[in-house]
C-alpha cells in the first residue's frame, strides 16, 4: 500500500526525488515494508565531487516508504536490510542508487549543471531549496561565482535583481535594495541592508567590504528581514557562507594576469588532520591592479591592492556534533580615489580622463579588517538542533583624499576610522518532519568606532573660491539692514552718492569673477579686502565719521563695527586645519522566533517576530582653533572634550506569509514591518544635536517562482510596495553649508523583479533579471505638510535594471571541456543625491563581460587556461558625484571602472 501510495505522488508530479522534500517526514509516519528480522542500523555520510558534506540529502529504501535525510555533517542513519536499494537525491546534482551495506557507506554526488538555478540556502536558518522560501531570495553559487570570474560585491550584485553594491573604494561601499541605500560610513549611522559573513554581521560600513573568494555561495534576502537577519536588516541581507574544511585532501590555484598590470592569485588547501573527526582549509586571495587614473601630480588613482587570508578547522566530535574556528585577516593598500571636479577652470573636468590633485602619490586608503568566528551545531535528537554563533571583528582604516578635486589645494582630507564589536547568538531548531518546523533564539551585539576626519586648506586659495561667496552673502544682509540707518541720516542729495559708492565697493571687495593669475589660473588672495578702511575713506568724503556713526546705533552698530573690523585687511594663512572626531557604541540584546505551520498539502503559513532592546550612545570632539572667519566644516568642543547623548529604544519587527506549492512552484504573499534604529548625531557641531525618529517600513509582497520541465527551467517573479515614515537621509544644508541629518518624513517604493534560468540542453544556460523600481519620496508627510523632497527618486537607484548572459560549456573529449560566458547588464539613469540634482546623475550604461577557456581533468588533477573580460567594450560612466567637495561648492565626481582583459590559470586536485 505505502509502496503504491509513493509511486502515484511522484508520478502525478512528475518530480525527483530531491524536489519533494516532504517525502522523508511522510515516510517516517508509515509503516516500513521491510522485514524486521532483516533489519540493520546502515550509516553513511554523503559529500559531493570537493568533498563538501551535504545536509538534508533525501534518502529512500527503493520500493519502499522508509525514508531520512542527512544531517547537518552529512551523515545518515536508516533502518533498512542490506543488499537493499537506496535512493539519494538532492537539489541541483543527479541522484544517486546504491546497495546498503554494512559499515560506513561514503556517497558522492555529482552536481547538475542543468538545474542550477536552484541552489540550496539557509536563509530560513534551515537547509532548504530557495525556491521554498516564501521571500525574494536571490543565491549565487560558489561554483557560479567562479564560472563568471566575481570577486567583489559589485560584480555580484549585477545578477542579482533590485540590487544595487557601489564600491567607490573598500572604505566606501554602497548597499542598495530595491532603491534604500545603506552607505553612512559615521560611527552613530545605522545600516538599512545587513551584510553577514557564516552568521556575523559585518554591516559596519567601513568593514564590510570584503573580497569573495573560497565561497559556498551569497544568498541575498529582500525586503525587511529583521527576524531572520536583525536589526540592521531593514531592507535586506546580505549573506556571504564561506567553504568549510571537509574530510577529504583537496587543493586549488590560481593565477592571472590583466590589463592595468592587474595580478591575480587566490586558492586554498583542504587538509584532514584526523580522519573523519578533524580537518582544516587555508584559503587566500591577492588582487593589484594600477590605478585607471593617471595622477599628473603624481602616482595613478582608482586602483586596487587587497590581500585576504582565512583559515578554517572543522572538528567532527561526533555523528551529531561539529565546532568551525574562522580566523580571517583583510589588509588594503590601494593608491587615492579621483575626486575630479567639473570645473573647467582646473583642466579636463572628464573624471574618466587624468586627474590633477595635488597631494599626488600620498593619495590613498590602507585598511585592515579581519575577525574570528566560532561555529557550533549540535544534534539533540530527530527533531531539535542547536546552533551557536560567536563573533568578534576589528578594523582600521586611513584614507587619504583630495576633497575638492583640483590640483590647488582647497580642501585635502585624512579620515581615520576604527571599530570594533561582539556578537553572540544561540538558536534552536525545531523540525517535527510533519507540519512544524521553526526557530527560537537570542543574540548579544556589541560594538564601538569612531571616525575622525583631518581637514586641511589654504586659506589663500580657499578665500577667493568659496568664502568670499559666503561673506558677499553675509555682508549684503548686513548692509541691507545698514543703509537705511545710515542713509537715514544723510542729506537728500547725498543719499544716491553713497548707494553708488557702496555698490562700487562690494564689486571691489567681491567681484562675481575671482581674480586669475597670469596662466589664467585662479590667483591667491593673501588678505582679505580692508572693508573697515573703504568704508570709514568713503564716508569720510561724505563729511561723516565711521566709528561715531555706528556708536550712535547702540549695540546694534557696536556689533557692525567688531565684524567689519574683524574681516577687514585680515592675513590669509596657507595651512588652515580643522578636525571632528564622531564616536558611536551600541549595545542590543534580542530575542527572536519564527515558524512554519503546514496547514494542509502544499498551504504553509509563516510567522517570524523579533523584539529587541538597543542602548544607542553618540558622541562628538574636535580641537579646531577657528580662524578669521570661524570653523568652516567641524566646530570645537569645549577643551576638545567630548559632548555625547544617548538613548534607549525597545522595538519590534516581524513577518507573516503564505505560501502554496504546486509541484515546484512556490506562490505567495507576505506583509513585515521593519525598522532602523533611531539616530543620535552631532552634525560636526556640540550645539546643533540631531534626534531622529527610527525609521519604519511595511511591506506588502507577493511572488512565484519555481521550476519547470524537470529543473531546466528555473523562474523568479514578485512584485512589491514599501510604505516607509520617518525615512532617514542626510541632506546638505546650504545655509552652513554642511551634510546634516535629516528625517525626510514619508516615503514609499514599488517594484516588480524577475529572473530566469534556462538549460535547453546540457551544453547550454541562458540566464537573465530584470527590475523595474519606482521609489519615491511623498508629497506630503504624515501631517499633511508638503515635504521638501516631494516626488523626488531615491539615490542610487535605477528604475529600470537588467542583466542577461550565457554558460556554453561543450565537451572535446571524456575528460575535457571549452566554455564561453558572455554576460551584459545595464541601468538606467541614478540620482547620487535624494535632492535630484541635475548635474549629479549617471545615464543609462550597459557593461559587458565574459570568460572562456579550457578546461581538463586527465586524472586527479584539473587544468584550466582561460581569458576574462570585464567592461569589455570600455565604457566610461561614473560611480559617485557630490561627496565632501560639495561642501565649498565643488561638488566631485568618480569615474567607474574601464575594460580590464586578462588570462588566467588553474590548477587543482
Amino acid at each position: 500500500m505505502v509502496r503504491h501510495i509513493l509511486g502515484m505522488v511522484l508520478a502525478a508530479g512528475s518530480l525527483s526525488l530531491s524536489a519533494f522534500y516532504p517525502v522523508a517526514a511522510v515516510a517516517e509516519s508509515l509503516q516500513p515494508t521491510v522485514a524486521n528480522e532483516a533489519m540493520a542500523t546502515i550509516v553513511g555520510r554523503v559529500t559531493n565531487e570537493k568533498g563538501e558534506t551535504l545536509p538534508g540529502v533525501n534518502i529512500l529504501v527503493k520500493d519502499s516508504g522508509v525514508g531520512t535525510s542527512t544531517d547537518i555533517n552529512g551523515n545518515f542513519t536508516i533502518q533498512t536490510a542490506p543488499g537493499e536499494e537506496l535512493v539519494f537525491s538532492y537539489i541541483g546534482y543527479y541522484p544517486v542508487e546504491k546497495v546498503a551495506t554494512k559499515g560506513t557507506m561514503d556517497i558522492i554526488l555529482k552536481e547538475d549543471t542543468q538545474t542550477l538555478g536552484e541552489v540550496i540556502v539557509t536563509t530560513q536558518k534551515k537547509s532548504q531549496s530557495n525556491i521554498e522560501v516564501p521571500a525574494a531570495v536571490s543565491a549565487v553559487s560558489g561554483n557560479s561565482l567562479s564560472k563568471l570570474n566575481l570577486h567583489q560585491f559589485d560584480e555580484v550584485a549585477q545578477f542579482i535583481p533590485g540590487v544595487q553594491i557601489q564600491l567607490q573604494s573598500p572604505n566606501n561601499p554602497g548597499y542598495v535594495i530595491r532603491g534604500v541605500t545603506s552607505d553612512d560610513g559615521a560611527s552613530y549611522s545605522q545600516p538599512r541592508v545587513s551584510v553577514f559573513q557564516d552568521g556575523v554581521s559585518i554591516s559596519r560600513s567601513r568593514a564590510s567590504a570584503v573580497e569573495l573568494f573560497d565561497l559556498e555561495r551569497v544568498e541575498v534576502v529582500k525586503g525587511p528581514q529583521g527576524t531572520l537577519f536583525g536589526r540592521g536588516a531593514e531592507i535586506g541581507g546580505i549573506h556571504v557562507i564561506r567553504n568549510k574544511p571537509v574530510d577529504k585532501l583537496s587543493g586549488e590555484l590560481s593565477l592571472g594576469y590583466g590589463t592595468y598590470n592587474q595580478k591575480l592569485a587566490n586558492g586554498f588547501i583542504n587538509t584532514p588532520l584526523v580522519k573523519g573527526k578533524l580537518a582544516n582549509r587555508f584559503a587566500f586571495s591577492y588582487d593589484q591592479r594600477d590605478g585607471f587614473i593617471r595622477n599628473d601630480a603624481g602616482g595613478r588613482l582608482n586602483g586596487k591592492n587587497a590581500i585576504a587570508l582565512r583559515n578554517s578547522t572543522k572538528l567532527w566530535a561526533n555523528d551529531q556534533t561539529s565546532f568551525d574556528l574562522i580566523l580571517d585577516y583583510q589588509h588594503d593598500n590601494y593608491p587615492g580615489t579621483s575626486f575630479k571636479t567639473n570645473k573647467p577652470e582646473y583642466g579636463n573636468p572628464d573624471p574618466n580622463r587624468p586627474a590633477n590633485l595635488e597631494e599626488g602619490d600620498d593619495l590613498g586608503i590602507k585598511r585592515h579588517v579581519g575577525g574570528a568566528t566560532f561555529l557550533a551545531d549540535h544534534t539533540l535528537n530527530d527533531n531539535w538542533k542547536m546552533s551557536s554563533i560567536t563573533g568578534f571583528r576589528a578594523f582600521q582604516s586611513d584614507e587619504t583624499f583630495d576633497a575638492d578635486g583640483t590640483y590647488v589645494p582647497l580642501l585635502a582630507c585624512q579620515e581615520k576610522a576604527k571599530g570594533t564589536q561582539f556578537s553572540q547568538e544561540f538558536r534552536f531548531n525545531y523540525d517535527s518532519r510533519k507540519r512544524f518546523s521553526g526557530f527560537v533564539g537570542a543574540s548579544y551585539f556589541f560594538e564601538h568606532s569612531s571616525q575622525e576626519v583631518i581637514a586641511h586648506t589654504n586659506m589663500q586659495n580657499m578665500y577667493p573660491v568659496y568664502i568670499q561667496g559666503n561673506l558677499k552673502g553675509q555682508f549684503t544682509e548686513l548692509l541691507n539692514g545698514f543703509l537705511p540707518l545710515l542713509t537715514s541720516q544723510l542729506p537728500e542729495q547725498l543719499r544716491p552718492v553713497v548707494e553708488s559708492t557702496m555698490n562700487q565697493l562690494m564689486g571691489k571687495w567681491f567681484p562675481d569673477t575671482p581674480l586669475v593669475d597670469g596662466n589664467g589660473k585662479p590667483a591667491q588672495t593673501t588678505a582679505t579686502p580692508d572693508i573697515y578702511g573703504d568704508l570709514k575713506a568713503a564716508l569720510a568724503m561724505a563729511g561723516m565719521d565711521l566709528d561715531q556713526l555706528l556708536g550712535g546705533l547702540g549695540t546694534q552698530g557696536q556689533t557692525i563695527l567688531a565684524t567689519l573690523k574683524g574681516v577687514s585687511n585680515q592675513s590669509l594663512p596657507d595651512d588652515y586645519s580643522e578636525n571632528g572626531t564622531n564616536y558611536g557604541t551600541n549595545q542590543a540584546v534580542e530575542v527572536f522566533a519564527d515558524g512554519t505551520f503546514k496547514l494542509v498539502k502544499g498551504l504553509s503559513l509563516t510567522v517570524g517576530l523579533r523584539g529587541t532592546y538597543e542602548h544607542l550612545y553618540s558622541a562628538y570632539s574636535s580641537t579646531t582653533v577657528p580662524g578669521v572667519f570661524g570653523s568652516l566644516i567641524y566646530h570645537p568642543t569645549a577643551g576638545g572634550q567630548k559632548v555625547a547623548a544617548s538613548d534607549d529604544y525597545f522595538s519590534w519587527v516581524g513577518r507573516i506569509a503564505l505560501n502554496y506549492m504546486y509541484k515546484r512552484n512556490n506562490f505567495y504573499v507576505s506583509v513585515s514591518r521593519g525598522r532602523r534604529p533611531g539616530v543620535i548625531y552631532y552634525n560636526n557641531d556640540p550645539d546643533d544635536l540631531s534626534r531622529l525618529a527610527p525609521e519604519i517600513i511595511y511591506s506588502y509582497e507577493a511572488g512565484v517562482k519555481g521550476a519547470l520541465l524537470n529543473g531546466r527551467l528555473n523562474y523568479d517573479l514578485c512584485a512589491y510596495y514599501y510604505d516607509w515614515n520617518h525615512f532617514q537621509t542626510t541632506r546638505f544644508d546650504q545655509l552652513s553649508s554642511k551634510y546634516v541629518a535629516d528625517d525626510a518624513g514619508k516615503a514609499h517604493s514599488f517594484g516588480v523583479e524577475a529572473g530566469l534560468s534556462y538549460a535547453p540542453c546540457r551544453y547550454l544556460n541562458i540566464f537573465g533579471n530584470y527590475a523595474y523600481i519606482d521609489g519615491k519620496f511623498n508629497e506630503k508627510d504624515e501631517n499633511g505638510i508638503e515635504q521638501e523632497y516631494a516626488g523626488n527618486r531615491f539615490r542610487l537607484t535605477p528604475k529600470h535594471s537588467f542583466s542577461v548572459g550565457l554558460d556554453v560549456t561543450v565537451p572535446t573529449g571524456k575528460t575535457s571541456q571549452i566554455y564561453f560566458r558572455p554576460t551584459y547588464s545595464y541601468k538606467s539613469k541614478v540620482y547620487f543625491e535624494d535632492s535630484n540634482e541635475p548635474e549629479l546623475t549617471q545615464d543609462g550604461y550597459g557593461l559587458a563581460n565574459f570568460t572562456a577557456g579550457y578546461r581538463f581533468q586527465p586524472k586527479n588533477v584539473y587544468y584550466e587556461i582561460g581569458a576574462f573580460g570585464k567592461n569589455v567594450f570600455d565604457t566610461e560612466y561614473i560611480v559617485d558625484a557630490g561627496n565632501t567637495g560639495r561642501q565649498i561648492n565643488y561638488p566631485t565626481f568618480v569615474g567607474g571602472s574601464r575594460s580590464v582583459i586578462g588570462l588566467q590559470f588553474k590548477i587543482g586536485f
